[in-house]
């Protein structure tokens, strides 16, 4: 069971080294199963040869399954791998959508093509979140939505995710159900978009999974009382299960906002809202650390263990166990045999179907403007 259970953890650490004692806890916890990836966060990256050193370590443990290896490297204000470390940066969504789709895509192909060279699988991006409020601390005046009109959004995400497949990188839609309109930032507190919340925000969502450009969907820890009730990653919240599952028919795989923020852990311990999280539908849990001043706790195993005991005590139903690890298990399969250290043997026959499709235009989108 805690093999089942840590596919369903992505973990953070401490250190930008692979001799650091952070990092060679996180790969531990890989090797021993107790977590099914690893995110790299700014706090992560020092020198590019040590980068390098520390993903190819992970890239090559012994594990069941290849691991996620992740980054949240949208451009702009969210960019970890740029000049710290030699390399070209991108653009803002805002700044990138004043140009056009080809464009866009040049800018998402070069970026991809980083994330590719230094063997990142996973980029938690991108940004769909309608801009309804230029006010908004985290999305809007950080200009990390591509615009207030959800076509606009649809259309150049569109172009970030198909740029990422072609180079085998899973992206991840974020953050559902909207944090656009939002006037706190849930790294913060809570963001209660009750107020404020809009059903045009689930238009980029919608659409994009319509045509099949969803490989996973990130849920923000995002309360709106009277539509989806509690906070959307935890127990008592309905974004999940009713409103992303039912109204806009996604099976894939959903995993949650780091766990880690002010917005969770002012109201509770991590691996509580761990549990949490999967009772309100989430298959995959993002969490880089336990406390605010803590940096030296093994993440990935304090959360698997109180995961498994909430599997075996009857609190998480074994078959909301099953069916996640399913899920994550699909999606790893789409990429898993390019990243093994013996051989990159090139994509899963689903990414090569995906990319060959006649896949829908999205409304407005232009055949003149496909790369």
């Amino acid at each position: 069971m805690s093999r089942r259970v840590g596919s369903m953890i992505m973990a953070g650490f401490f250190g930008t080294k692979p001799s650091d004692p952070g990092f060679q806890q996180i790969l531990a916890d890989l090797e021993d199963g107790l977590i099914g990836g690893v995110i790299i966060l700014g706090r992560n990256v020092g020198t590019r040869e040590d980068l390098e050193q520390m993903i190819e370590r992970i890239r090559s443990c012994k594990c069941a399954t290849p691991p996620f290896i992740a980054v949240d490297d949208e451009g702009g204000t969210v960019e970890r791998l740029g000049k710290n470390i030699g390399l070209q940066e991108t653009p803002s969504a805002a700044t990138v959508a004043e140009g056009s789709v080809r464009s866009a895509r040049k800018a998402y192909a070069s970026l991809a093509e980083k994330l590719s060279s230094l063997h990142f699988n996973t980029n938690l991006a991108p940004v769909v979140d309608v801009n309804r409020n230029p006010a908004n601390p985290i999305i809007g005046q950080r200009q990390r939505s591509f615009g207030s009109d959800a076509d606009t959004v649809a259309k150049y995400a569109a172009a970030f995710v198909k740029e990422h497949r072609k180079r085998k990188i899973i992206t991840v839609l974020k953050h559902f159900p909207g944090h656009g309109s939002s006037t706190a930032d849930s790294h913060a507190g809570i963001a209660d978009v009750t107020a404020s919340w809009s059903p045009e925000e689930l238009k980029p969502f919608k659409r994009l999974i319509r045509s099949g450009l969803a490989d996973a969907v990130m849920v923000g820890h995002l309360a709106n009382f009277n539509r989806w009730g509690n906070v959307a990653t935890q127990s008592g919240a309905h974004a999940i299960d009713r409103m992303l599952r039912k109204e806009l028919r996604y099976d894939g795989v959903v995993m949650t906002d780091d766990l880690a923020m002010k917005a969770i852990l002012d109201g509770k311990q991590a691996s509580a809202a761990a549990v949490a999280a999967i009772n309100a539908g989430a298959d995959l849990m993002i969490i880089t650390r336990l406390s605010e001043e803590d940096e030296t706790s093994d993440v990935g195993r304090e959360i698997n263990r109180t995961l498994t005991s909430a599997a075996c005590s009857g609190e998480i139903k074994p078959e909301v166990i099953q069916r996640s690890a399913a899920r994550i298990s699909q999606l790893k399969s789409h990429w898993s045999e390019h990243h093994r250290r013996k051989g990159r043997r090139g994509m899963s026959a689903l990414y090569k179907t995906l990319q060959t499709a006649d896949i829908p235009l999205l409304p407005n989108e232009d055949r003149s403007t496909q790369g």
